[in-house]
């Protein structure tokens, strides 16, 4: 790791936000090259006094912070990791220092995983030191604590404790033979990474704490297997935990925040119905009351007061576009809230950092035309301070609009999703690319600026996102339907909402083609074979196209816990993988196929494109290709990502056509 200094274009620029002119109403929609942009900044943070903010940076593989003065946005600091490492996440520790959690991608379609390293370094660039662990330039999760601890072990920041300069709260668990064992809260020194250990969890297994407001450990929630958590409390003066919940009566009831008079805590509980609400549990009695459900969606995120560890004083739902519930406690930040979506209307605003005493704001506004503006906000002279845009390079004036739409599917179930439609049209008999995402588990499409869809809509498509069975948000019984249905019920979801769609006159159902990415590549396989005459193309990218083959060589399946998020959550048997593989009955399928795919991929590794080529080969099938070196799990590099884009829109335009 080295000291990082944004290069000037860069902060004068991108941190301004003012990389590129927008021209109103352009003639052509915006080439290619601008989707393929990425963002310069991300993950904005003030410090807890608010004369500074900090903000990642991607400019390469290798992850970066950037610390900026405020109000001039004048670079007084920052660093950048060597090689592939990238911050997880990261966090003010007081006014002058920051501490970060260090991990690993496999591309941009992966999620960053943690090699549970800490580091920690001062806001001018200097003093750049690990906290605990080694160098994990080997690629292999986990590290060491110290060496004279010879112990594996993966750490994550608890508390910053911005009120102790020299400590914060940490939990961290050996990591042998890929299994946690139980993890350890522990009060870590900055200077001489010395820990003081204050609790241990109750059971093995990855686990989030939450410290009351004298930094006590009071609840943890366990991930007691790949898809369920339980949960434990105890209190002030106790060592011994003691479940929240008995034995089957509930599970996944996640500890949010303490009350800020002490006598209550916040969950995010399913207890009372499928979909999970904020509850208020008081602690002297344990009883538990509803605060905020939703009828169709589990709660999405608490919006807390503005002063650091502040509760809870909004709830956010999303079965569609975001919707946000006011808590009736009379907390006065509740009408500070109030007044930021009143003076932001059709936006969506979210409080993305906080002063230490919650009197500056850092606000993002976004919606579905534009990635999202940032404002510094004084919760006392309710003034408003334009600081930088993301993304600005992109008219919105060219971007579709993305509806929010429910359908009932064969079952009598209801799935969500969303229909991003061409700008300037009647949105109807329009040609229609099917977009399923990727994961499939604990993911979801959103409301927002999404670009595959936008960069689409701009040349004529309309686009449908479909969040079928298995996605998160719509309850536990929702998300569990997709276990082991990978090709079935999952794949069902997304024919019905499309055969709604044509019916509804949005599609022209001659010109309907289907493009996914990671296990959105295995759908819209699968949704090729199983439907044949119902799409004109194919594009998978990053597909899982014979899952036997995938799970000999897939990264995760070395660990126990990757084991059985496989037999758990994809499938059993022999007999079950082949009855779930598209090439298990690639004889059905009529659709052209383009496979993309990145060379050095782990997470779906090269063999999965070569054995879909193979068999297409094998029976003279129409297929195009497109394979880039130094690529994993999705495309980094800007060309390739421009490539890639170009190959999509010049083969949907082969077999669909376009609105313009």
């Amino acid at each position: 790791m080295r000291s990082f200094v944004l290069p000037r274009v860069l902060a004068a620029l991108a941190l301004a936000g003012i990389v590129t002119p927008v021209v109103s109403g352009p003639a052509e929609p915006p080439p290619v090259e601008l989707f393929a942009r990425k963002l310069a900044f991300s993950d904005l943070k003030l410090s807890p006094d608010g004369s500074k903010v900090a903000a990642q940076v991607q400019a390469s593989r290798s992850g970066a912070i950037a610390v900026l003065s405020i109000p001039e946005l004048k670079q007084i600091g920052g660093i950048r990791l060597d090689g592939e490492q990238q911050f997880v996440t990261y966090s003010w520790a007081s006014n002058s220092q920051l501490v970060g959690e260090l991990g690993r991608r496999e591309g941009p379609l992966a999620p960053v995983d943690s090699t549970g390293e800490l580091v920690a370094f001062n806001a001018d660039g200097s003093n750049l030191r690990y906290l605990l662990g080694q160098d994990g330039s080997d690629g292999k999760l986990g590290t060491r604590l110290a060496t004279r601890n010879r112990k594996r072990a993966f750490s994550t920041v608890i508390d910053p404790l911005v009120d102790d300069p020299d400590h914060v709260v940490i939990a961290s668990w050996e990591f042998n033979t890929g299994e946690y064992s139980r993890a350890v809260v522990s009060r870590l020194n900055l200077k001489t990474s010395r820990l003081e250990e204050l609790a241990v969890a109750p059971a093995a297994g990855a686990a989030r704490f939450l410290l009351d407001r004298q930094g006590r450990p009071r609840y943890v929630m366990v991930g007691v297997d790949a898809f369920v958590a339980r949960t434990w409390q105890r209190g002030p003066d106790q060592k011994e935990w003691q479940p929240l919940q008995k034995e089957g009566e509930f599970a996944n009831s996640q500890p949010l925040a303490f009350a800020e008079d002490g006598k209550s805590v916040f969950l995010d509980s399913r207890e009372f119905g499928p979909r999970s609400c904020l509850v208020r549990q008081v602690l002297e009695t344990g009883e538990r009351a509803r605060l905020a459900c939703h009828g169709q969606a589990d709660l999405d995120h608490a919006i807390s007061a503005f002063a650091i560890n502040g509760e809870p004083i909004a709830a956010v739902f999303e079965a569609g576009k975001p919707e946000t519930v006011l808590l009736n406690t009379g907390h006065p930040d509740i009408e500070v809230l109030k007044l930021l979506q009143e003076a932001f209307p059709g936006k969506q605003v979210e409080i993305a950092s906080t002063t230490r005493d919650g009197a500056r704001l850092l606000v993002r506004t976004y919606d579905d035309r534009t990635l999202g503006d940032y404002y510094l906000f004084n919760a006392r002279t309710k003034a408003a301070d334009f600081l930088v845009a993301e993304g600005d390079w992109l008219d919105p004036e060219w971007m579709g609009e993305r509806r929010p739409v429910a359908v009932k599917v064969r079952d009598g179930s209801t799935v969500h999703g969303y229909l991003t439609l061409p700008a300037g049209g009647d949105g109807k008999k329009l040609p229609l690319v099917v977009h399923p995402h990727g994961g499939p588990f604990g993911t979801r499409d959103r409301w927002g600026f999404d670009v595959d869809p936008q960069l689409l809509a701009t040349r004529g498509y309309a686009v449908l996102q479909v969040n079928f069975r298995g996605s998160e948000g719509y309850g536990f019984d929702f998300e569990r339907q997709g276990r082991r249905a990978w090709g079935t019920t999952m794949i069902d979801d997304i024919t019905d909402a499309t055969q709604w769609l044509v019916d509804q006159g949005y599609a022209d159902p001659a010109r309907v083609c289907i493009f996914g990415a990671s296990y959105g590549g295995y759908a819209a396989m699968m949704s090729a074979v199983r439907e044949p005459d119902r799409y004109r193309c194919v594009i998978a990218e990053a597909g899982v196209y014979d899952l036997k083959l995938w799970k000999s060589d897939v990264d995760f399946i070395e660990t126990e816990r990757g084991k059985r998020y496989f037999e758990t959550g994809v499938a059993a048997s022999d007999e079950e993988m082949l009855a779930q593989s598209p090439l298990g009955q690639i004889d059905k399928l009529k659709a052209p196929v383009l496979i993309i795919h990145g060379e050095d991929d782990r997470r779906t590794p090269l063999t999965q494109a070569r054995a879909l080529r193979k068999a297409l080969e094998a029976r003279k099938h129409p297929y195009e290709w497109l394979v880039k070196g130094d690529e994993r799990h999705g495309f980094f590099k800007e060309e390739n990502v421009v490539a890639r884009d170009k190959a999509v829109l010049a083969f949907l335009a082969r077999h669909l056509g376009g609105a313009r």
